[in-house]
C-alpha cells in the first residue's frame, strides 16, 4: 500500500505532448506508479531523450570569468538529476485537464500532490494555503496565473528545450 495521499497514473500520449523524459524520470515514473508498463515502452520508442541538463550546467561553470565565481553555488546544483521535477509537473498538469477525474477542485488535489512530492518549492506559488508572492495578484485569480505560468514554464523546460531542433 502507498503511503501517498493521491495516486493516478498518466497515459503515456499525455506525457508525450507535454514532455519528452530522460531515462532516470522515465524510470523514476515507472516505480512510483504514475506509468503503466506498457506506457514506458510507448514513451522508450521515441520520447526518451540523453540527459542533457548537466552537460550544460558544465559548460555554463567552464565558461565563468573570475568576477563570476559567485554563480558556482547556483550552477553546480545543475549536475544533480532532478527526477521529480518533471513528474510534479505531469501530474499538476493532469490534474488541471482532467478536474472532472478530482471531484472538480483541482487546487485541493494540488496541495496532495504537494505533500506526496515532499513540498517542493517550485508548487508554492499556486499552492492555496501559502503566501502569495510579493507584488502578484492575490486570490483565486492569481492562483490560476501562477499555476498557468507555471505548466507554460515547464512545458517550455521539459518539451520545447528537449525536442531536436
Amino acid at each position: 500500500m502507498s503511503d501517498k495521499l493521491i495516486q493516478f497514473e498518466i497515459p503515456a500520449s499525455f506525457i508525450e505532448a507535454r514532455a519528452r523524459l530522460t531515462p532516470r524520470e522515465l524510470h523514476y515514473g515507472f516505480r512510483n506508479d504514475w506509468i503503466s508498463d506498457k506506457g514506458v515502452v510507448q514513451l522508450a520508442m521515441g520520447n526518451i531523450v540523453n540527459e542533457i541538463e548537466p552537460m550544460q550546467t558544465v559548460e555554463s561553470l567552464s565558461l565563468l570569468l573570475s568576477d563570476e565565481l559567485y554563480k558556482v553555488r547556483d550552477l553546480i546544483d545543475g549536475l544533480v538529476s532532478d527526477e521529480i521535477g518533471v513528474w510534479v509537473y505531469l501530474t499538476v498538469a493532469w490534474v488541471c485537464e482532467n478536474p472532472s477525474a478530482f471531484d472538480d477542485d483541482p487546487f485541493k488535489t494540488i496541495e496532495m500532490l504537494y505533500a506526496d512530492f515532499d513540498y517542493p518549492t517550485a508548487m508554492e506559488p499556486f499552492i492555496p494555503f501559502m503566501p502569495p508572492p510579493a507584488d502578484s495578484t492575490p486570490g483565486i485569480a492569481g492562483l490560476e496565473q501562477r499555476l498557468r505560468e507555471y505548466l507554460t514554464g515547464c512545458w517550455e523546460q521539459y518539451h520545447v528545450a528537449r525536442s531536436p531542433e
